[in-house]
């Protein structure tokens, strides 16, 4: 592990630094997407920043009002920039509805938006699980597996590993479905992360379970799993119908 990570007499947490060139890397690829498809790279860069923002902005808020006691005396601290203070549920909520709100004002379509940033989304996650894998966090069971790693003092799974290889696999096959119907370049994205959450999961050690012990992050993702499945479907059936119909107006000519 590399938890702390010194840039000349500056020291980054792993996390940090990788979660600030996860955003860069990822927005990149994004811009050029963008821009592949017909839209405006600044959007690209634009969207993304401001929900993240409104992401952090929001998790922090939720966090302090849910801590109010903590913070009624030193007003200060919520300004400081510690990630444990966050959270996240609220705040990606918030940040999904401020993002949508800018994409219909700049009169894109979420569907034709998502498809360009998919790629580079798959790209920050990778990045992301390589600065898990430095820095401890997200670890994995106990194994004794030839490929186990130790982790705070123990042989465990790589389940960062398994987390970068299924994602970059994913990446691969959004790219290869990069020419495909709007929406379903998206679609797959989401649905190919969900099946790896669902599957590297089931190795990880730090994980909330639910009553009757189930892992809250492999219901949440088999859900979104289920979901995404159901509009590539739908998008299938709906595509089929369009070329019906048009072949039977041809015929009738």
């Amino acid at each position: 592990m590399l938890p702390v990570i010194r840039i000349g007499p500056a020291a980054l947490q792993a996390d940090t630094l990788a979660l600030i060139v996860a955003l860069w890397l990822g927005a990149f690829v994004a811009e050029r997407e963008f821009k592949r498809r017909g839209l405006r790279g600044d959007d690209a860069w634009s969207i993304i920043a401001i929900g993240v923002s409104a992401t952090l902005i929001a998790a922090r808020l939720a966090y302090v009002a849910q801590n109010f006691s903590s913070y009624a005396t030193d007003w200060l601290q919520i300004f400081a920039p510690t990630p444990g203070t966050l959270l996240l549920p609220i705040g990606a909520l918030m940040g999904c509805i401020t993002t949508l709100i800018y994409i219909q004002s700049r009169e894109i379509t979420v569907a034709r938006v998502a498809d360009g940033i998919a790629p580079g989304a798959l790209t920050a996650m990778i990045v992301i699980a390589f600065g898990q894998l430095l820095s401890g966090n997200g670890f994995g069971a106990p194994s004794d597996l030839p490929w186990a790693i130790v982790v705070w003092g123990a042989l465990r799974h790589p389940v960062q590993l398994y987390d970068a290889l299924a994602l970059w696999i994913g990446l691969l096959i959004v790219w290869r479905a990069r020419f495909a119907r709007e929406g379903i370049t998206a679609l797959i994205a989401i649905a190919w992360a969900s099946a790896a959450r669902v599957i590297v999961d089931g190795w990880r050690a730090d994980a909330e379970f639910l009553p009757g012990g189930y892992r809250a992050s492999q219901v949440i993702a088999l859900i979104i799993l289920i979901g995404a499945l159901w509009l590539i479907a739908r998008k299938g059936e709906s595509n089929e119908n369009i070329e019906i119909q048009t072949y039977g107006e041809r015929a009738g000519e």
